[in-house]
């Protein structure tokens, strides 16, 4: 990379494109950051890449010569059809991702976790279970931040497990690039204010598994089930195939009725008692990442000797189902990851059936205790999904839910007319203030959004801060440290 042009095209404020700009110029590049963001907007990330030696030009890209440059680097929020990437494919100048530049120089294995919902804890999980299983593994891709700067430190055979959005994997498609091991979740429409079209969307999901020899696909899932190779022109027709789902016969890891872990023969693999994951999809997820990480470790037996381990202490990552606070028995939840209509049916049924429970942060045991109300708050920015799902499981799930955001208003018409009782509250501040109000000793309150963040918020990691601030905040609860 020395004496090489390079341009970061978006340097975003999730970690990747901060990361990236600063492995290049640590390489002897000579980065150009570019961002239609201020200076000010960016804060921190920008300042740092200055003093570092990179220049900025930020509010806009007024007087970028692509064309001059040896490369240019995508943050995944750039569509590739954005006119300095086209500019740079006609000119033939070399386009690139963080993800990709990662992939290409890492000295081991790569899984790649994609799906609609539950992708950030499956990877959390498949590094847990092979760092149990002996085998060294670091999580990154779109988590945030960057494995890049840890290139220099990891040992020959580390695995990366890598959650990968539909955005990242535009840009491996079209560098032919991929992971060893492919894992979807499921696959529910999102981002169509990005791809258009639920078709586009599943296609870029699809293309997590192009080089993949290992694929581990949701068999309940007809959408995932369908990319099955050598059904799919996505996948290599000698791709082994390992299948996860709800079906207690059938798939090679099931979750059954009772929420145990079985083999496809019906073996018990863990019970439902031994994991530490509220609700149905978690345990999906666990399923997944055993099979994930059977793929690199050897025969499932090691995996399932491994897993006592692995859970021990295991926390899903934050703003999922986290409890940030509790007073007065009222129990405030952030699920600020919930972006679909999906993910927040399927936490408002996880709360369900755990009697209300959920994991807690540091300082905030987590306590069963029975259900009375749960109090939702939901809305955002519109990414062209349908919110069915989310207003099906309010009617059951949730005796009121505060509205917020971009569609809030829309979203409480939706209610109104399934017969959910609703406030619109505009801001999560006002949501969590109109809440504290109506709650009372056994309720719970649960941030779960349905929609992204972007219209009040620059991702959801911060929509889940401003929840966590603002009912620490209130007059008397009891915060987390």
């Amino acid at each position: 990379m020395v004496g090489r042009r390079a341009i970061v095209l978006g340097l975003g404020r999730f970690g990747g494109g901060h990361g990236v700009a600063r492995w290049l110029l640590d390489q002897g590049a000579d980065v150009l950051v570019t961002d239609l963001a201020s200076e000010q907007s960016l804060g921190e990330a920008a300042a740092d890449l200055s003093r570092r030696g990179a220049r900025l030009v930020l509010g806009g890209h007024d007087g970028i010569d692509v064309e001059g440059a040896d490369l240019l680097v995508v943050n995944p929020a750039v569509p590739l059809k954005a006119p300095l990437v086209q500019q740079a494919l006609a000119a033939g100048v070399a386009v690139t991702s963080e993800v990709a530049l990662l992939m290409e120089r890492w000295p081991g294995p790569v899984v790649g976790v994609t799906g609609s919902n539950g992708k950030s804890t499956t990877v959390s999980l498949t590094q847990a279970i092979l760092v149990a299983a002996g085998q060294p593994a670091l999580a990154g891709g779109n988590l945030g931040g960057s494995l890049l700067d840890r290139l220099d430190e990891v040992v020959p055979g580390t695995v990366a497990v890598l959650e990968l959005s539909s955005f990242m994997l535009e840009t491996l498609q079209l560098l032919g690039q991929g992971p060893d091991v492919a894992l979807i979740t499921n696959i529910t429409p999102n981002h169509l204010d990005r791809h258009g079209t639920f078709d586009s969307y599943r296609e870029a999901k699809a293309a997590v598994m192009a080089r993949a020899h290992t694929v581990v696909l949701n068999a309940d899932d007809p959408v995932v089930a369908a990319l099955a190779p050598p059904t799919t022109a996505m996948a290599a027709a000698t791709a082994k195939t390992l299948w996860f789902g709800d079906q207690t016969v059938g798939p090679d890891v099931a979750v059954d009725p009772a929420g145990n872990l079985r083999t496809s023969t019906g073996e018990l693999i863990l019970s439902n008692e031994a994991m530490p994951l509220p609700g149905r999809a978690n345990r999906l997820d666990l399923a997944a990442a055993a099979l994930a990480a059977s793929a690199l470790v050897g025969p499932l037996t090691r995996v399932v000797q491994a897993l006592p381990a692995a859970l021990q202490g295991f926390r899903l990552p934050p703003h999922r189902l986290e409890t940030v606070s509790t007073h007065g028995g009222v129990r405030w939840i952030d699920d600020s990851v919930s972006t679909t209509p999906e993910s927040t049916a399927a936490s408002l049924g996880a709360l369900a059936q755990q009697g209300g429970e959920a994991p807690s942060g540091p300082g905030c045991p987590s306590v069963s205790v029975p259900r009375s109300r749960c109090l939702l708050i939901a809305g955002g920015h519109d990414k062209g999904l349908d919110a069915g799902p989310l207003v099906a499981a309010a009617h059951g799930g949730a005796d009121r839910v505060l509205t917020i955001g971009e569609e809030g208003l829309a979203l409480g018409q939706r209610l109104q007319a399934a017969g959910v009782s609703w406030h619109f509250a505009e801001t999560l501040a006002q949501a969590v203030t109109q809440a504290a109000a109506w709650a009372r000793e056994g309720d719970c309150v649960l941030l779960s959004p349905g929609y992204s963040s972007h219209d009040q918020f620059v991702h959801f990691a911060a929509r889940g801060q401003a929840f966590r601030d603002a009912v620490n905040g209130l007059q008397g609860p009891e915060p987390l440290s």
